[in-house]
């Protein structure tokens, strides 16, 4: 006879698990949004004291000479590489792991590595390095998770989960988009579709974006009227902008990959790499200030100002290296927002190519399905960019166009290159690795 089967698990169990997580992500949503807002706060204060203004890294480099705007960002990366290799390297045996790697491995976010990375990111940052606050953001509120797991003694599972939600709710809170928050989460570190976890995500993210934008008053950061795509040479026109996308983005990943090789094989002082990036970013800047910063103000401006096709081509060269030097040099950040940048002026390039054809077509809307194409393309999340871009910009009606575009470009980047560009945080039998599963 065959062995009896296990006894169903009683549903009170499953609704008290879920309760539990509930009220886990409901905590670590709001004490997630605290660790944004205060980051946040803390660069404006920097930005305060050096430029004396809060008008935007791009509008403080404008006004800088060209002798000092060049300067400053190679300031920023020997004190960001100072901080880094005399306070965080020089203890062996501190860990520097991130938050993805944590969750991957089911440990806790470090303390102490975590703060020192944010201190040395805000120096990169508020020195004109080419590379996004959001890192550091996101680290911080997932090292909240990780707190909690750790003083209400958590189980793993429990402690990760919490970690994953502290994640969600820190993306949530620097875009002001929860559900590409939880999305983040679920496709690029979790790498499976759980439709029990993905509620709970989804509430440390909304929480996390309620609670900011009721303090900052904070509105969609990229709000735009794109209009539709809907003729047919407009959505083959998306069609060939994702398949743009899908050739170039695995060419970004390389590109930064190999810099990080490049980096990490000169017999060099960390502080003297960052000191060097940051004169050679600087040197960039000299001839466009908008390489400084992580490309947001720009890409505002693409959304709602006419800009010479010339011009774009230009920035987004220039803007292209100093992110790759930036990153490759060892500079602690994130690429979310300078990926989003390249996406931008991909898609206004686009756009003025495809209204010679067409006169009437939205140059916005293809501004927002090339960042959406190019961020699925390098990340292999299309999910993500799609509601990513959506929320940021209010351009729900977009959705079919944005969803064409960024298949497309995932689809070819993931043929040609299977690492995303968060590969080297996840180890390599993680279910990322792989497409997504649904499970319920």
């Amino acid at each position: 006879m065959p062995p009896p089967s296990p006894p169903p698990t009683p549903a009170y169990n499953v609704n008290q698990q879920l309760l539990r997580y509930l009220g886990l992500a409901t905590v670590v949503g709001i004490s997630g949004s605290l660790a944004v807002l205060t980051f946040h706060q803390f660069l404006l204060w920097l930005e305060d004291i050096l430029y004396g203004s809060h008008q935007g890294l791009v509008a403080n480099a404008a006004h800088l000479s060209p002798g000092i705007r060049v300067l400053v960002p190679a300031c920023g990366g020997l004190i960001a590489g100072l901080i880094l290799q005399y306070f965080l390297l020089a203890r062996k045996n501190d860990s520097g792991s991130d938050y993805m790697e944590v969750i991957a491995a089911g440990s806790d976010v470090p303390v102490r590595s975590s703060l020192l990375k944010s201190v040395a990111s805000a120096a990169t940052v508020v020195s004109g390095g080419s590379i996004g606050r959001e890192g550091s953001m996101v680290q911080l509120a997932a090292l909240t998770g990780s707190i909690f797991g750790s003083i209400l003694r958590l189980t793993a599972a429990e402690r990760r989960f919490a970690v994953a939600c502290g994640a969600a709710a820190g993306l949530a809170g620097a875009y002001n988009t929860p559900i590409a928050g939880a999305l983040f989460v679920v496709e690029i570190i979790l790498g499976e579709i759980r439709v029990r976890s993905l509620g709970p995500l989804l509430l440390a993210a909304a929480i996390a974006d309620f609670v900011v934008r009721h303090v900052s008053g904070a509105a969609p950061i990229f709000a735009a009227t794109p209009g539709n795509l809907q003729s047919l040479m407009e959505l083959l026109m998306v069609v060939g902008m994702g398949l743009v996308s899908g050739l170039l983005g695995p060419l970004f990943i390389v590109a930064l990959d190999r810099t990080h090789h490049f980096f990490a094989q000169l017999h060099l002082p960390l502080w003297l790499k960052m000191t060097c990036a940051g004169l050679a970013v600087g040197g960039l800047s000299a001839i466009r200030p908008e390489v400084w910063g992580n490309g947001y103000s720009v890409i505002n401006s693409l959304l709602h100002q006419s800009w010479l096709w010339q011009n774009i081509l230009l920035i987004l060269g220039l803007k292209i290296l100093a992110t790759i030097l930036t990153s490759g040099s060892g500079a602690v950040g994130g690429v979310f927002t300078p990926t989003l940048f390249i996406g931008a002026a991909l898609g206004t390039l686009a756009g003025h190519m495809a209204q010679t054809f067409l006169p009437e077509t939205s140059l916005t809307a293809f501004t927002l399905v090339g960042m959406s194409a190019f961020l699925a393309a390098v990340t292999h999340a299309p999910l993500t960019a799609v509601m990513m871009v959506s929320e940021m910009t209010s351009g729900y009606g977009l959705v079919p166009a944005l969803l064409v575009a960024s298949l497309t470009g995932h689809y070819i980047s993931s043929v040609l290159h299977p690492p995303s560009i968060y590969a080297r945080s996840i180890p390599t039998d993680h279910p990322t690795q792989t497409p997504p599963t649904i499970s319920f």
